[in-house]
């Protein structure tokens, strides 16, 4: 599709042996040598591309060498969806980390099942055309619910649940119309009837499934909370496991002469984009606050940047692009859910870990400012009062991004310097305590408003009867975020590399010695990335959070397996 010349037919044959044989009636019989070489060569290159395709009984389909650009349009949709729900989503506690990875869930198999048909059966025709809006219009439906995304948080509205359902049974339905397409021009091929007949019997259901779902969300004004939803995971990925097993068991229909392994890598180079856009906005944080760059936080930036180009040399420079078995072929495929799952959340912990560097030095510089020294540094409440002022709006309240309203912390403060003034000479018990509370306060209203111009923000607290979260609560579950990304950031670092070692395992063939190494490195130094999000049962996970050590280990870890990747070991090499 976009390569089309002349006018459009309604609906289009996937059959390459129809083209064939208008060739054959427009070539005499004494043709050039030309013509013959070409026609062997395209039987030599594409599976299946004979012209008795009737006596073997085996289709011959069009095979595309590479992406059309309606499939890289379509791919647009998805990566606008991502970026969307990113920027909307904040990952800050495990009820979002686990409602981003469902939305992820749904929306990568959604595309992957339209990916599975197109490799293998799409054409140019004005019904494919149609079915192909139809697709856009579904991701669109995305869009729409991603912001009204919260899974197991309590509602009395789930209209827009509801709809979603519908949304993705009509995705599936527009699919067995498709396949059904399929069918009608295949319907000769005793061997193609059974498998494509499953495929849509599969849809069909899920389809059904996904319609029945509607009813089953709860109805009325009553807040409540509803697990309907994970019936969408639980559909989404029995339906591509049981059109995978179609097409391992019936290799009329497989992949083979597909440009399936270019569509997935496609995906994995927009996710990595996707990736750097997220750095990119975390940038654009740090430069709205007017802040210097110091050496510490560029330093994070290079560092930023350096991860995502070696993992995108991790991932290509071990990508094969040639047929290598159905059934590897076809794991290899649906591998690359988990893997864009963890290169999603790496590298949204990359992004959190550049800004959260520039929060603590812009916490290190309050601190230093604020002498807390009472006895050895101020005489008079009133050299307090004013080196409280000065530090606050000079290294605080200046910088503050527009659009952020920090009123309340400046009332804070000031109502602390009261209560200091208030008790400054007083030597009484009550006294010292009101005044540390009164700088506790200071302190607290000042780090959450550098923490909020970043936009690093805490769980809501619920107001329980009436009383507001205490600072410790709001503390705890600031620190509770640092730890949850600390956590998923080390854990999906990890895996990610030893899917990808698992990848090129996969495709290579015959394994050699320097396979056997480069595989072995992906997944010892994965494994040991996993392992160091263990630091967060120790205390040592608060020193190397907040040191300028994480995002430099990640990548000194990867430029490492690089290295091994490109060493020769002896003559069986190959690479």
């Amino acid at each position: 599709m976009g390569h089309h010349h002349g006018p459009l037919k309604f609906i289009a044959s996937p059959l390459k042996h129809v083209e064939h044989s208008e060739k054959e009636e427009q070539t005499p019989l004494g043709g050039s040598d030309q013509s013959l070489n070409k026609t062997n060569t395209d039987t030599e290159v594409l599976p299946f591309q004979n012209n008795d395709g009737e006596l073997h009984d085996t289709p011959a389909f069009h095979r595309h060498e590479e992406a059309t650009t309606s499939e890289l349009f379509y791919d647009l949709f998805f990566v606008a969806n991502l970026t969307t729900f990113t920027s909307l989503l904040e990952i800050n506690d495990h009820k979002s980390l686990s409602a981003y990875i469902g939305f992820f869930c749904v929306l990568w198999f959604t595309w992957y099942q339209v990916s599975l048909y197109d490799v293998r059966f799409s054409t140019d025709s004005i019904f494919e055309r149609a079915c192909k809006a139809l697709h856009f219009g579904t991701m669109v439906g995305f869009a729409v619910m991603g912001p009204q995304w919260k899974p197991g948080e309590e509602t009395n509205d789930y209209s827009t649940f509801k709809a979603f359902s519908l949304i993705l049974m009509v995705s599936r339905l527009v699919l067995v119309v498709q396949y059904g397409s399929t069918l009608y021009f295949t319907r000769n091929y005793r061997s193609a009837r059974l498998p494509l007949l499953l495929v849509m019997g599969s849809y069909t259901v899920a389809a059904i499934l996904y319609g029945a779902l509607t009813a089953a969300f709860p109805k009325g004004d009553d807040y409540t909370t509803s697990n309907v939803y994970i019936a969408w995971y639980i559909i989404s990925i029995a339906e591509t496991l049981l059109t995978t097993a179609v097409s391992c068991r019936w290799r009329v229909i497989s992949f083979k002469g597909t440009h399936l392994i270019e569509r997935l890598s496609l995906l994995t180079l927009i996710i990595l984009g996707e990736g750097i856009i997220v750095v990119c906005k975390a940038i654009s944080k740090i430069v709205k606050n007017y802040y210097i760059f110091t050496a510490s936080v560029v330093g994070q930036i290079i560092a930023a940047v350096l991860i995502i180009y070696f993992l995108y040399m991790l991932y290509f420079d071990r990508l094969r692009d040639t047929h290598f078995g159905t059934i590897k072929q076809q794991i290899w495929a649906f591998l690359h859910f988990p893997l864009h799952i963890t290169l999603v959340l790496v590298l949204e912990g990359v992004s959190n870990f550049v800004v959260w560097r520039q929060a603590v030095q812009g916490l290190q510089t309050v601190l230093g400012d604020l002498s807390l020294d009472f006895s050895a540094t101020y005489d008079t409440s009133d050299e307090f009062i004013s080196q409280v002022n000065s530090t606050a709006w000079n290294d605080v309240f200046d910088y503050v991004p527009k659009g952020i309203d920090f009123t309340d912390a400046v009332n804070d403060v000031n109502s602390a310097l009261v209560e200091v003034a208030n008790t400054w000479n007083d030597t009484s018990e009550e006294a010292i305590n009101a005044g540390v509370n009164a700088l506790n306060d200071i302190i607290f209203a000042l780090a959450n408003t550098v923490l909020e111009s970043l936009s690093i923000e805490a769980p809501k607290s619920k107001i329980k009867n009436g009383v507001k979260p205490s600072q410790e609560d709001q503390t705890a579950k600031l620190f509770g975020v640092f730890s949850l990304v600390f956590i998923y950031f080390f854990v999906t670092a990890g895996l990610t590399l030893i899917i990808m070692g698992i990848l090129a395992w996969l495709s290579e063939k015959p394994k050699k010695l320097g396979d056997y190494v480069r595989s072995s490195a992906n997944f010892v130094v994965g494994l040991g990335l996993c392992l160091l999000s263990l630091m967060s049962l120790t205390e040592a996970q608060g020193n190397f959070a907040f040191s300028s050590w994480v995002l430099p280990t990640l990548c000194l870890s990867l430029f490492l397996v690089v290295v091994v990747n490109h060493i020769r070991f002896g003559k069986a090499s190959g690479h």
